[in-house]
């Protein structure tokens, strides 16, 4: 049987929540049936050598404007998020006239957010080839990312999308419960890293048990525009109220940062490092007090809450950020930034000993991969 994956995402587990998300549902798969093909936009998968060239160069010089000569699919998105979405349709329309011209076998597909990807879920659904949707999210409710005015609409349209996959594997417990509301076959598969970072993890909790304790630890992919959002108010917030005073300075830093911090730094109250490397990372999580995760708004679940917790360090969530982490041991949830001075008064407590996050249970999902496979 021919299995492939569809993903708008780097084929590496070091690359932010989506790929990290992405390796854990291949290393899944793969154990069910292993020699599965994956096929990302992040590169030039899929597109012969001799069009690469003129591909990459349409999608790179492709003009959008407001009111015209911007695909109605494109519009929908807010301008920072249009590149996006046109890359991925146009990788998506390349790779269906592959699997209509069928120089590529396929018999089961996974697909990261359909939407992204509809005129290849199309040409896939008309060929009745099942498809197994990873949720990353429900894409069209991150206001963030959508056009106000056409968020109904595309949300009608993911939804219709979804209903028509085979399963939808989700992140969040949330969504899992809202799409099976409406019929929508679900699978409720929380985030587990894998095991290269589960290692590097692992041997944080352990050196944290050794090590002093100082200041508050904020990072995140800067590009995703909740997790933008919520960092640059959490920074402006904690300087304006002086927390310093009760925890330390706040360190600030993740994928893209220097592009997008809106507030500036101050000596013993904000250091920022914009994007950091593994070893950065892992030193810094050695020796803060906690971290903070903070989003207004967003969709799914944050990858790096069950990460921090592996780690041995305690979080700092925001009600919405700690979604489908509600009542974990070792977070902390504040309702709004407004709380987050109480929050801070709770550390002295949690630090002490975080419990060792486990493995999600994960034999309803193969079975209902494998009766798919076996229809």
């Amino acid at each position: 049987m021919a299995i492939l994956y569809f993903t708008r995402f780097p084929i590496t587990h070091d690359k932010g929540g989506g790929a990290r998300r992405m390796a854990q549902i291949l290393e899944l798969i793969q154990k069910v049936r292993p020699g599965l093909e994956v096929v990302s936009s992040s590169g030039v998968d899929w597109i012969p050598k001799k069009e690469r060239k003129k591909f990459k160069k349409r999608i790179k010089e492709k003009k959008f404007h407001p009111f015209f000569l911007t695909p109605s699919a494109v519009k929908k998105w807010v301008p920072d998020h249009q590149r996006l979405v046109y890359r991925n349709l146009q990788y998506a329309k390349r790779w269906a006239r592959c699997i209509e011209e069928q120089t590529n076998r396929c018999d089961l597909v996974i697909m990261d957010d359909p939407i992204y990807f509809a005129p290849l879920f199309k040409s896939l659904i008309k060929k009745h080839i099942p498809v197994v949707a990873a949720c990353q999210n429900i894409e069209s409710l991150a206001p963030g990312q959508v056009e106000r005015k056409w968020a109904k609409k595309l949300f009608r349209e993911e939804l219709e999308i979804l209903s028509q996959c085979r399963l939808v594997i989700t992140i969040s417990r949330e969504e899992d419960v809202f799409l099976k509301n409406l019929g929508i076959p679900t699978r409720y598969l929380p985030y587990y890293p894998v095991e290269p970072i589960r290692k590097r993890l692992l041997e944080i909790r352990e050196k944290r048990e050794h090590t002093p304790k100082d200041g508050i630890l904020m990072v995140g992919n800067w590009k995703n525009m909740p997790t933008r959002e919520g960092m640059n108010d959490a920074a402006r917030y904690w300087q304006q109220n002086h927390l310093e005073r009760l925890a330390g300075k706040l360190i600030v830093g993740g994928f893209h940062g220097e592009k997008y911090l809106e507030c500036g730094v101050v000596p013993g109250v904000l250091e920022f490092h914009g994007t950091l490397s593994n070893e950065a990372l892992d030193e810094l999580l050695c020796s803060v007090k906690a971290c903070l995760c903070y989003q207004p708004s967003g969709a799914g679940a944050l990858t790096r809450i069950c990460e921090m917790l592996i780690a041995g360090a305690p979080v700092l969530a925001g009600s919405h950020a700690a979604r489908s982490y509600y009542n974990i041991p070792g977070v902390i949830e504040f309702p709004a930034l407004e709380n987050l001075a109480d929050a801070l008064k709770q550390l002295d407590g949690a630090t002490s000993f975080i419990p060792l996050p486990l493995p999600p249970e994960t034999a309803s999902l193969i079975a209902d991969i494998q009766k798919i496979f076996n229809e």
